[in-house]
């Protein structure tokens, strides 16, 4: 019994002091050096003690990656810059809009079973200055290293899933909310301006539109004439600018109750800051209020730059219409888009849906008094797409789950 006691004692203390601060591959370990020492010079030297095992870990790790990417980076830019790619108005990217754990993921996973749709793999989206090479020597290394990513205990991740092309993004420097959100914690003002884009200065957002477009450009070289199918939520809030870079582009807009994506938006920033932060995370009530208004903000700006979608290029769908009849709503939204829809394409689908099934559903504590404040401030959303409080129905686990490939 005396044992027992100081078995749990010594677990408590290990997963309170010890397991959130050692050192293990950060996801911009992979990153260049230059976009690393960009992201940690905004941290104004406030890295606590607790933090530097993994901070020179990461460093480390970047370093080595940087010399070894450094004469395909140099030969890609030369290429891009010499030849670079079209693309047409027909061929524009397919782009899943959503806030966070709104079940963009999900959709995302649903779309990319179409043969005819390509999207980043997440070597791709973590090593983005890479290219074929770089992206096959990672691939193979991925699987193995996987559990040590910490990736997969908030999202969906493998050699050969689709990913999100914000973490290429941050990776290439900083440019993403990802950066405040699970590395900087104490930053996340500056870095959030990354996710509407309104706030940056020219200078910042010309860099930005140029590294998005060049990332874009790099992944139709080896697409193979598919259409590129591209989920970031920030991009909800950057639809306008998103229309500028990529004319004739399609969207698609997933909704879900949005007490079920706030509780679910704690979880998520929760697990990447215990995984990734370099610095200590702001108290809850602080962290909380960011995702409410932000979670408005982001939607917000989506209902004001739908307008400027022509109809013919987007579709909206609620999570709880997809979960109870996937195939029905994936059909109708390939109709509304004017994309051709496959028996093929079809079974992949169900495939997917099947697979995300198996996958337990994470459980949530009760809303504090607070939280149940902050909720309410969400309304405007609910009634905006008609989401009705539907976490108890869900049976997905669009939260969080194990890598399905």
């Amino acid at each position: 019994m005396k044992s027992n006691i100081i078995r749990h004692r010594v677990r408590a203390f290990a997963a309170r002091w010890l397991v959130p601060y050692l050192p293990y591959p950060h996801f911009m370990c992979v990153a260049p050096l230059d976009a690393v020492l960009r992201v940690l010079w905004r941290a104004e030297g406030q890295f606590p003690p607790a933090y530097w095992p993994r901070l020179v870990l990461l460093l480390l790790l970047s370093g080595i990656n940087t010399i070894a990417s450094l004469p395909e980076r140099l030969i890609l830019a030369a290429w891009l810059r010499l030849r670079p790619p079209r693309m047409e108005r027909d061929n524009a990217p397919v782009f899943v809009l959503g806030y966070f754990r709104s079940g963009t993921t999900f959709l995302q996973n649903l779309l990319a079973a179409d043969p005819s749709l390509r999207s980043p793999s997440w070597p791709q989206v973590l090593a983005p200055q890479t290219f074929v090479l770089g992206w096959a020597l990672l691939r193979t290394l991925f699987v193995p290293l996987l559990p040590l990513t910490r990736l997969d205990a908030v999202v969906p991740v493998g050699a050969r899933l689709p990913a999100e092309d914000d973490f290429a993004l941050n990776n290439l420097g900083g440019m993403s909310i990802l950066a405040g959100r699970a590395v900087l914690p104490g930053r996340q003002a500056f870095f959030n301006r990354y996710h509407d884009l309104d706030a940056l200065s020219a200078d910042e957002l010309s860099r930005w539109r140029s590294h998005q477009f060049a990332f874009v450009q790099k992944l139709t070289l080896v697409a193979g004439g598919r259409r590129l199918l591209l989920k970031s939520p920030s991009h909800t809030a950057r639809v306008r600018t998103l229309l500028e870079l990529f004319p004739g582009a399609k969207f698609v807009h997933i909704s879900r109750s949005p007490e079920a994506v706030f509780r679910s938006n704690i979880f998520l920033v929760r697990e990447l800051q215990r995984a990734f932060a370099l610095q200590s995370p702001l108290p809850e009530d602080e962290q909380e209020e960011i995702i409410t208004r932000d979670y408005l903000a982001t939607e917000m700006h989506y209902l004001a730059d739908r307008a400027r979608i022509p109809a013919a290029d987007f579709a909206e769908v609620r999570l709880q219409d997809l979960i109870a009849d996937p195939m029905g709503e994936m059909k109708r939204i390939y109709r509304e888009l004017d994309l051709p829809f496959s028996r093929g394409c079809e079974e992949r689908m169900l495939q997917v849906a099947a697979t995300f099934g198996k996958q337990l559903r994470n459980r949530h504590p009760d809303l504090t008094e607070g939280q149940k404040a902050r909720v309410a401030r969400l309304e405007p959303l609910a009634s905006s797409f008609g989401d009705a409080p539907a976490l108890a129905r869900e049976t997905l686990n669009i939260d969080s789950q194990p890598r399905i490939g």
